[in-house]
């Protein structure tokens, strides 16, 4: 599923059973650089010609308007007034796109090495208000001054010396990123705009605005810049341990979404987050949603294609923030596949993929209760309309669902949907 679930690529590391000479043959994901004029993509206008959606990314609902990704592309914007008629309106163009995140019209967005800024009031005539240069890392060159900009990927089979630095890098991510002079480039360098894909919408999320501060989450790296309005600074850079997922802005708290922990961090100091606890976890694939100041909702999942552990958990956990340095299980709650959520009035909403979408009373939000669940529909992410608590969003293999949800007897009534290529 293009829009929804993370790509893997499945490598299969295969060892020659007669090592000779301390040669050994591997099969592996081989990525080959492309270079090209960085100013030049820099300088492309964010006016371009309407585009057909054919490879969707994040989705943003707002008010009014639906903004969809088209994978390192740019963004498609729908008019959404009449949600049983969606209308695409404009496409703007930010190449290499693949993560943004909207606040108050405006779009905030990365672009390879750089981070820019969008007023989109007037969708039809967005512009930029900053460009952050090289927030992700500095460009790699080539023997002609031309600029990193992608790679080519292709499943490869070659034979590399023993423990030699190819073969290690295989074993430890299985693909080689490779340079113009076939010299490996180490995968923890590359900068993480340069990821194969975004991870939804809704409560999944890489980027976090707040307290005039952008919090952007890259691979190991929590980037964090400054906004005065008119301009942002790249201000610091936290580490953090791999396998970082998602992030969310709440009350003056940042939740990180880990492969094996929810960890919270205190923005007192915005540019500079400091660490207040960790929430350990069995390896599952992890987005949280925090409700209020001392609580937060955490689905972990082992499922589906994304490289979820296989042996991890899925579960929805009801999580006590209020002693911090000792976050505590509330409630536990076995689910079949949950992905994103959302909090409509007092329900909480749990996609769960193919298996549907579970409903819980959240009327006292540390004890769910869970009231229905909704089979027949195809739900990921979960998003709500801004202003109607009647109305939810989904994501599934077809498109963006929007339908009208009965609170009496969790009917869903279909309004329309936008169409994802097949």
């Amino acid at each position: 599923m293009k829009n929804i679930l993370l790509f893997t690529s499945f490598v299969f590391i295969l060892f020659s059973c007669t090592k000779t000479q301390g040669d050994v043959s591997i099969t592996y994901e081989k990525a080959n650089a492309v270079y090209g004029d960085l100013e030049a993509v820099r300088a492309l206008p964010l006016i371009t010609t309407q585009k057909q959606l054919v490879n969707p990314g994040k989705v943003y609902v707002g008010e009014n308007y639906i903004l969809i990704g088209e994978e390192g592309q740019g963004i498609h914007i729908f008019d959404n007034a009449n949600m049983t008629n969606p209308i695409r309106l404009s496409f703007i163009q930010i190449p290499y796109n693949r993560e943004f995140y909207i606040k108050d019209d405006v779009l905030y967005a990365e672009t390879l090495y750089d981070f820019i800024k969008i007023d989109i009031s007037d969708v039809y005539n967005p512009e930029l208000i900053s460009r952050a240069l090289n927030v992700f890392g500095t460009p790699y060159k080539n023997d002609k001054g031309e600029s990193l900009l992608s790679f080519n990927y292709e499943i490869a089979t070659d034979v590399f010396e023993l423990n030699s630095p190819e073969a290690n890098e295989i074993e430890r991510k299985g693909k080689l990123h490779l340079d113009y002079l076939d010299n490996v480039i180490p995968e923890s360098t590359i900068p993480s705009s340069f990821a194969s894909t975004s991870i939804g919408s809704g409560s999944i999320n890489r980027i976090a605005v707040d307290y005039n501060h952008i919090y952007v989450l890259g691979g190991n790296t929590l980037h964090v810049l400054s906004d005065n309005g008119f301009s942002m600074t790249h201000e610091n850079d936290i580490k953090l341990d791999d396998g970082m997922e998602t992030i969310y802005s709440e009350n003056n708290r940042l939740y990180i979404g880990s492969e094996t922990a929810m960890l919270t961090y205190s923005v007192n100091n915005p540019s500079r987050p400091s660490r207040v606890s960790t929430f350990d976890h069995t390896e599952s694939c992890d987005p949280v949603l925090p409700i209020g100041t001392n609580l937060a909702y955490m689905t972990l999942r082992s499922v589906g294609n994304e490289g979820c552990n296989a042996n991890g958990e899925n579960t929805l956990t009801v999580i006590d923030l209020a002693i911090e340095q000792e976050p505590e299980s509330l409630q536990v709650i076995e689910m079949e596949s949950p992905y994103g959520m959302a909090m409509l009035g007092w329900y909480l909403i749990v996609g769960e993929g193919i298996n549907g979408i579970t409903v819980f009373d959240a009327s006292n939000p540390r004890n769910l209760i869970e009231l229905a669940r909704i089979t027949g529909v195809e739900a990921y992410d979960i998003m709500r309309h801004p202003s109607d608590p009647y109305v939810l969003m989904t994501t599934s293999s077809n498109g963006l669902e929007q339908y009208q949800i009965d609170y009496n007897t969790f009917v869903l009534t279909p309004l329309s949907t936008v169409n994802y290529p097949n």
